[in-house]
């Protein structure tokens, strides 16, 4: 199968939904791949979109939740189910965990939407974008994903305020940052509603809404919010299919096509190409790059890019099983609660957060074990890394190193979890190796092929029409939950490819 196409998006995730929706709106002609499966959730079934997969719930976390998984050991990615929910790499000093959804990661996000925690994060970082030109993009997003701060009126149950040990643990001085939930209008009686789009979703029921997906539709996904509004609009999407490279086109008289995008139907099983002029990869933070180096040293289709796998960093990302005991049920509330400190913390940047175990209802296990987990959650840290991270393609092999102890934020990560464990008198389990969801750079904005891999405008050094949209091209890992600072970069990488033409 080859088609001709004005403009390829690689990926369904914040990189890739607002670049799309903001084109297709303009009338271009937008084409959309996507590795993983549309999700069966309350608010897709309401589009009449069909072949939905299962989210991990119930007995569907056992063979729904892992995709796949690749290692620096593995020339090839060991694959579980290609409709699984997550994927895992296997780094030197570091573990990552991306999603595999039309959605990309809005499905496993918090649905926390913070902004960068240095007020001037975009100053400085090239002539031609500040502060103030990207500043704005920021609350257009935010309406746009319908996100707001929580107050006390909508009566979040376990709350920093409820469960912070008698004063021992403290948001004080720290940023209420909007939340991408439905949270009902009565609080404590969640209600369907209907979009102007006609798609249903039902307001949050403080119970399933978490890392394993959101049933309901009452966390702000992608897929509802910004894709099929943009199929509406032209887009046209194609789901369970997975890119394998990308290569540059000799410019022939006569034709503009620019790029040959060569894929895998996991549907059909067959293999389909596509040309196009303007390609925009945005297949995660670390599968852009994988791309972008397969594409480059392995198939000999890309030129140049020699910083690609620099300042690669995890935004400080922990993750570790929180043995509280608790006398409550943890499970009820928001994805997260928090961000906290212990009282009189000495940490600059480390900011703490309860993650609730939810969705574990319907899952077969024992009821013993359910009423245990019900007690007890998993803590979550972030916080700004250097970004000293590398990734790298030798021998057909993708690896990331990381040395989590170059990096100051681990050590005020361990001193506050030292801090938790002895004023709580509760115990944290985590791995030595970080564990992020958060992998942030690669392919880095610069101004010249010195200092980055992209300019202003998203677009490849070396490979003109080729943009990076997504977490690969952050400058430097924003300190706090980055999914917000994606949607606001992948704006302005489709606002200047609008002007362009």
């Amino acid at each position: 199968m080859e088609d001709q196409v004005e403009i390829l998006i690689i990926g369904s995730g914040f990189g890739g939904a607002v670049a799309a929706k903001r084109l297709a709106e303009a009338g271009r002609n937008v084409l959309m791949l996507e590795r993983g499966p549309w999700r069966n959730t309350v608010p897709m079934q309401s589009t009449g979109i069909g072949d939905l997969a299962p989210l991990p719930q119930g007995r569907h976390a056992f063979t729904y939740g892992v995709r796949s998984i690749r290692s620096r050991f593995l020339k090839n990615e060991i694959v579980l189910n290609r409709k699984g929910f997550v994927e895992a790499y296997l780094g030197d000093g570091v573990n990552v965990i991306c999603s595999s959804n039309v959605g990309g990661g809005s499905h496993i996000y918090a649905a926390v939407l913070g902004r960068p925690s240095d007020p001037n994060y975009w100053n400085g970082r090239h002539p031609d974008i500040s502060q103030d030109q990207m500043g704005r993009y920021y609350d257009e997003m935010l309406t746009l994903l319908g996100a707001r701060p929580i107050s006390p009126d909508d009566m979040v149950p376990n709350s920093i305020d409820q469960t912070n040990y008698n004063g021992e643990l403290s948001n004080a001085g720290l940023k209420n940052a909007p939340i991408g939930i439905l949270f009902p209008r009565e609080p404590g009686r969640a209600a369907k509603v209907t979009s102007e789009n006609g798609v249903e979703r039902w307001e949050c029921d403080m119970k399933n809404n978490s890392f394993l997906g959101s049933p309901s539709g009452a966390k702000t996904t992608l897929d509802f919010s910004l894709i099929w509004p943009a199929m509406q609009h032209g887009l046209v999407v194609r789901d369970l299919c997975e890119v394998k490279s990308i290569r540059k086109l000799r410019r022939n008289e006569g034709s503009s096509m620019r790029y040959e995008v060569r894929y895998r139907n996991h549907r059909s099983g067959l293999e389909g190409r596509v040309l196009s002029e303007k390609v925009i990869l945005a297949a995660g933070g670390v599968n852009t790059v994988r791309l972008l180096m397969e594409s480059r040293d392995v198939d000999n289709g890309l030129d140049g890019m020699p910083r690609l796998g620099y300042r690669f960093g995890t935004n400080g990302g922990f993750f570790g099983f929180w043995k509280e005991n608790s006398d409550r049920d943890l499970t009820v509330g928001t994805p997260l609660c928090g961000p906290f400190k212990i009282k009189h913390s000495p940490s600059k940047s480390a900011q703490m957060l309860r993650a609730s175990i939810q969705g574990i209802d319907e899952i077969p296990i024992p009821r013993l074990l359910k009423k245990w987990l019900r007690k007890n959650s998993f803590i979550v840290a972030i916080g700004g890394d250097d970004g000293n991270g590398l990734m790298t393609m030798r021998y057909g092999r993708f690896n990331i190193r990381y040395n989590k102890n170059e990096n100051s934020v681990y050590r005020e990560i361990s001193e506050e979890i030292k801090g938790i464990e002895a004023l709580t008198k509760t115990r944290v389990y985590a791995p030595g190796a970080p564990v992020t969801v958060q992998p942030i750079g690669g392919a880095c904005l610069g101004t010249s092929t010195f200092d980055g891999v992209v300019d202003a405008n998203g677009e490849v050094f070396d490979n003109p029409g080729l943009y990076v949209a997504d977490a690969a091209a952050l400058p430097e890992p924003p300190g706090a939950p980055p999914s917000l600072s994606i949607a606001v970069w992948s704006a302005h990488v489709a606002d200047r490819l609008l002007e362009s033409k």
